[in-house]
């Protein structure tokens, strides 16, 4: 193998794939990076065995060839050298860089050894722009379960049917809901069970991108394959049922309290720096008035308050919300005011999006637990 690319190419399509590298594999060459020339491109690979990232380069191949080596020395390697042409060549077993007078050896593993990673098939289940992807899952992914207590609430819940999108994460205390109008129909309809870890990598790579993302699941090896110009992302899925979430939403409202969303979130950063050692407990008490006191007390002491004017309808309320699940969503939202519905103390409050001409934009909702507060 023999081939030449550009130090920032090689240094952006290493990051690109940086997150599927095990970090502490009980295979060893799970912490390699594959290295192959494809169809006058060269191609990088890296998986854990649950998410696989493919990216393909543009390079100028002399020789064809392919070989593993670890994915940490050649990335810190790579990002130490100049911005010049680098020039790869494998002898033995031994891959040779060349960059601007400095001349390195790295060991190789056989490429034979790596595992085989997927490719999209030639007609995808979904086509999905890229841009609508990576708001689906941003304005979700943040609510999965980090705990593998259920594996089920790790994962989001996605569908494809006909022209809509949907997601749905939870995690016992929260839950994200996402709705999306798609450009055309999908192939065929889809219901999925992503792990959250990998679909935030989706969105990392696609964010602010354009073009469409091209979207398959492998038959008979329970995983999925997303397909975005040269970069390919598989991931394993998730067994199992994932519990039916939407019923808990709440079908009425006994108080309605529309925000300022910049304000508002900038209030609940300033509590959590005095509720995030007490369990993130910050109180809400809602006056039909029109407003809202915010309140938190660190359990070292200190602590304080903050009112904020609002649009309230239907009665008082006071009620606790951990404010970082509060801060999570309001940080994703686009639009420059929400509301807030609560019934009581003690049951869920629902966050929904404001639209400029002051429609409640059906397309997302939010539930939140409270907390109890002696």
């Amino acid at each position: 193998m023999q081939v030449s690319v550009l130090q920032e190419h090689l240094a952006k399509g290493l990051d690109t794939i940086a997150r599927a590298v095990a970090n502490r594999p009980s295979i060893p060459i799970l912490s390699n990076v594959l290295i192959a020339t494809e169809d006058g491109r060269l191609k990088l690979c890296a998986t854990n065995l649950e998410l696989a990232i493919t990216a393909r380069l543009g390079a100028q191949v002399d020789a064809n060839g392919e070989t593993t080596v670890p994915a940490r020395l050649l990335t810190d390697l790579v990002k130490s050298l100049p911005s010049q042409q680098i020039d790869l060549r494998l002898e033995g077993n031994k891959l040779k860089l060349h960059c601007n007078g400095s001349h390195w050896e790295l060991p190789t593993t056989r490429a034979s050894d790596f595992p085989n990673i997927p490719e999209l098939p030639e007609r995808p289940s979904a086509v999905v722009p890229a841009d609508v992807l990576s708001k689906l899952i941003d304005q979700v992914v943040f609510s999965a379960a980090k705990e593998d207590n259920r594996p089920v609430l790790m994962g989001v819940l996605t569908r494809f049917e006909g022209p809509r999108a949907s997601m749905i994460a939870a995690d016992g205390y929260r839950m994200a809901m996402r709705r999306a109008e798609l450009n055309a129909p999908v192939n065929e309809a889809l219901t999925l069970l992503i792990p959250a870890t990998s679909l935030s990598e989706v969105a990392r790579i696609i964010r602010s991108e354009d073009g469409d993302v091209h979207i398959a699941v492998m038959s008979g090896r329970n995983q999925a394959i997303f397909h975005h110009k040269n970069v390919d992302i598989v991931s394993q899925l998730i067994d199992g049922k994932f519990p039916e979430v939407e019923q808990l939403i709440p079908k009425q409202a006994a108080t309605s309290t529309r925000l300022d969303l910049p304000d508002f979130l900038a209030v609940c950063k300033r509590a959590e720096i005095f509720a995030r050692d007490a369990n993130g407990i910050t109180r809400f008490k809602i006056s039909t008035s029109g407003e809202v006191l915010v309140s938190a007390q660190a359990s070292s002491g200190g602590g304080g308050s903050e009112r904020l004017p609002a649009e309230v309808t239907g009665k008082d309320i006071d009620i606790a919300f951990n404010v970082r699940y509060l801060i999570e969503v309001l940080s994703v939202l686009e639009t420059k005011r929400f509301v807030l519905e609560t019934n009581n103390a003690n049951a869920p409050g629902v966050v929904r999006p404001v639209t400029e001409d002051g429609e409640i934009d059906p397309s997302f909702v939010y539930l939140v637990m409270p907390m109890s507060v002696r």
